[in-house]
């Protein structure tokens, strides 16, 4: 629900729901509009009718009346539109002339007399019918009826189905309208769907990532947009790609002047006195710094160009206890150790010289900040989703949370003090990363909870046994 498309769809699709819904009540409102105005063109009739049949009868009990002297209630049907009436006669004041009227009568026919004329009525669920008549001498009187309204036959109520196969059809309609809606919001968020494709691929390092958009007329936001990150990933790959080519030339370039100052170097020792050697020992040192730090410079340039070299098949367990040993030796002078626990061959394709290197920095890593008289941990395992996992634990101060990514940064140092002092150039976990991601494989890191940094490499196994 959180994705654009999702809520696109969704939106539009309630539209068109909701749409349907008022459409179809207004043809159904539209359907009914006819059955109203029939029921209505009946009533008007039946009144008429009745009105008739009132009239009649008012002037016929109303004229024997007068001759007999007497009160005459007329009851039963009269011929062709009295079936089911109860009619009543009223003085030309409102007073009753017959028995049983009912209240709704009674106060029909005095609104009748307050209003002066013929006047059809409704009361509750009875209609009313008021009539004015006179007899042959001249007298008014008031003739009313109340009839109970027949209920709608069954073909009147057939009149308000809905036709032969309308939820089909409301079915069809809103599965074709989720199509379209489906459609719409599939193409609105394929240009937002392409932009994040190219920016994961960017962020994955891969600069020459770009979004296709067309080239003709100026087109929408989004078109402009994506035009927009192409020309900021070009200039991002310009610069990356400068950067780059200056750190290889000038490395290449300092090996010629460092290998002079070598040559130089031994022309010194040869011509200066004892009292020299302590000077000449220092310069020495520092230009085999220098020339190591040279050396990596240009093996990080080989691998963010994407040269692998020679890929062969190495078996990951025998190179980790190789590398263990080699650091366990070195370490031991500084009152520390590296264990490796012993693991079941694991091979894999790669250059079996980069891996070293990669495994090596670690582990020196590690070493280095590791607590005198501790253990640098070293293990490998095989998992199900076909992939090693090497971990190099150590039991240092750890790294903080918010510098973890960092470490693998060209030159980045968490403390710089310690970093000098231990001899670090800054470049040996960049390297290990590098490697790894050269390899098809990631690198991490973590602080555990009881002290310590654990590096975790995780390699896809492509050789099968």
């Amino acid at each position: 629900m959180r994705t654009m498309f999702v809520k696109l769809f969704f939106w539009f699709l309630l539209a068109t729901i909701l749409s349907g819904v008022v459409f179809f009540l207004l043809a159904f409102n539209l359907r009914l509009g006819p059955t109203r105005d029939e029921r209505m063109r009946f009533d008007s009739e039946r009144n008429q009718i009745l009105s008739q049949a009132l009239t009649v009868y008012g002037r016929t009990v109303a004229a024997a009346r007068e001759r007999e002297g007497s009160a005459t209630e007329f009851i039963g049907a009269q011929p062709g539109a009295m079936a089911g009436m109860r009619a009543y006669l009223f003085a030309g004041d409102g007073t009753a002339l017959s028995e049983g009227v009912t209240p709704s009568v009674r106060d029909a026919v005095r609104r009748a007399v307050a209003a002066g004329e013929n006047e059809p009525l409704a009361s509750g669920v009875r209609d009313v019918v008021v009539v004015k008549v006179r007899t042959p001498s001249g007298k008014p009187y008031l003739a009313a009826t109340a009839v109970t309204p027949e209920p709608p036959s069954r073909e009147s109520l057939q009149d308000f189905s809905f036709p032969p196969g309308v939820w089909l059809q409301l079915l069809v309609t809103f599965v074709i309208s989720g199509l379209v809606c489906y459609g719409l919001s599939w193409r609105i968020t394929a240009p937002i769907r392409r932009l994040r494709a190219a920016t994961q691929g960017l962020a994955r390092g891969d600069l020459a990532t770009r979004v296709a958009v067309s080239d003709e007329g100026s087109g929408d936001e989004l078109t402009d947009l994506g035009r927009d990150f192409n020309l900021m990933a070009v200039r991002i790959e310009k610069l990356v790609t400068v950067h780059k080519q200056l750190v290889r030339d000038v490395s290449h370039e300092l090996r010629s002047p460092l290998a002079r100052l070598n040559v130089a170097l031994g022309i010194a020792r040869k011509q200066s006195p004892t009292s020299a050697s302590p000077a000449l020992d220092r310069i020495e040192l520092e230009g085999e710094r220098l020339n190591l730090l040279i050396g990596e410079l240009l093996t990080l340039s080989q691998l963010e160009g994407g040269v692998a070299g020679e890929i062969v098949e190495v078996d990951l367990a025998e190179l980790a206890d190789e590398v263990a040993l080699d650091a366990d030796f070195e370490a031991r002078g500084c009152s520390r150790r590296v264990q490796f626990t012993p693991s079941p061959a694991v091979l894999l394709r790669g250059n079996r010289e980069m891996l070293r290197r990669a495994l090596e920095n670690v582990v020196r890593n590690a070493v280095h900040y590791t607590a005198e008289g501790s253990a640098v941990e070293v293990s490998l395992e095989h998992t199900a989703g076909s992939q090693a996992v090497l971990r190099v634990r150590d039991f240092g101060p750890g790294v903080p949370e918010a510098q973890l990514s960092d470490i693998f940064r060209p030159f980045y140092r968490v403390a710089e003090a310690r970093d000098r002092q231990s001899g670090g150039t800054g470049i040996g976990l960049a390297i290990a990363e590098r490697t790894v991601t050269l390899h098809g494989g990631t690198i991490t890191a973590r602080n555990l909870a009881n002290a310590g940094l654990e590096v975790e490499i995780r390699l896809p196994i492509t050789v099968r046994r």
